[in-house]
């Protein structure tokens, strides 16, 4: 049966009951998963939600909120992330967020979050009501761990959100839940970090006080002045390190084949330590132990002669 949506690929109840078709078959679809009941009144294709990762499902349940549910909704938190496609460490993405000056109370679908937003603090995007980019970040930084709240500032001020703004926000949350998260991080953000990942790298290194303060996206040259690398982070003017987030050697970066990125990572690490360098790499899996990335990196500076 082909009914009609829209372009999300929503099938709305409202359009198509009635019409189209029956509140019944809408449901002996869903049953025989040939629709996905994303909210009530709102379904779309299964095999299209099943290809979609958990940040982009969330994302088309609030666009699927937005149409279906009470209108006037301002969407916030990771919700309202998910609509910006800002990306957030380790997002809780169980329920729907949203803020509204009436008292905030948990529903089966749906959080309410208590406060007043500034008009200067609401934009529309994809045709929903969502909370900007700075006050989204604040909000979402507040809720959460340092590491998380160090992640989506950084993505906010990569996405040109106005540090301003940011501590403006700040000044405007006095007595919210979480201010002192915010209050505490705000200072350390910076869109020096490319990913997720390299934040949670730094946030991890600022946990230990013994650690040098990295710099990042610092251009390396040698001796005549010649480029040889950008690297991700450097420590002690010493040591360089790396965060490999993705698997980059399986041919799948660009068009060159995984030898050749193989080869041009060696050739690129052999002339960063011919000008006295250290290097050391990390992934996720060594982000997920402390004690093990702190003696990583502990190892490495007094492989440089720094300790």
């Amino acid at each position: 049966m082909e009914l009609p949506n829209d372009r999300h690929g929503l099938i709305l109840r409202s359009d198509t009951v009635g019409t189209h078709t029956t509140d019944d078959t809408l449901q002996r679809m869903v049953t025989g998963k040939a629709l996905y009941r994303l909210w009530p009144g709102a379904m779309t294709d299964f095999t299209t939600v099943n290809e979609l990762d958990a940040i982009e499902k969330h994302r088309l349940t609030v666009i699927a909120a937005a149409s279906a549910g009470r209108p006037g909704r301002l969407f916030s938190h990771v919700s309202a992330a998910a609509i910006h496609r800002l990306p957030v460490l380790w997002p809780q993405l169980s329920h729907v967020h949203v803020t509204s000056p009436k008292v905030g109370k948990r529903a089966a679908k749906i959080v309410r979050h208590q406060a007043v937003v500034e008009p200067q603090d609401i934009e529309v995007v994809d045709g929903v009501t969502v909370t900007s980019i700075e006050r989204t970040a604040c909000d979402v930084a507040r809720l959460g761990t340092n590491r998380q709240a160090l992640a989506v500032l950084d993505a906010a001020l990569r996405r040109d959100a106005r540090p301003e703004r940011l501590r403006q926000i700040l000044d405007s949350c006095r007595g919210f839940k979480g201010v002192e998260m915010l209050r505490r991080t705000l200072p350390h953000a910076n869109a020096s970090s490319e990913s997720v990942g390299e934040s949670l790298s730094r946030a991890i290194m600022l946990e230990s006080p013994d650690l040098p303060v990295p710099q990042q996206q610092v251009e390396i040259v040698d001796d005549h002045g010649k480029f040889i690398a950008r690297v991700d982070f450097l420590l002690a003017n010493r040591v360089v390190g790396e965060f490999d987030g993705m698997i980059k050697y399986n041919g799948t970066v660009g068009d060159d084949p995984a030898w050749k990125t193989v080869v041009d990572e060696k050739v690129r690490e052999d002339k960063l330590r011919a000008q006295g360098y250290t290097v050391v790499r990390w992934t996720w899996q060594d982000l997920a132990d402390k004690a093990a990335f702190y003696a990583q990196i502990k190892k490495a500076l007094r492989s440089a002669g720094v300790e």
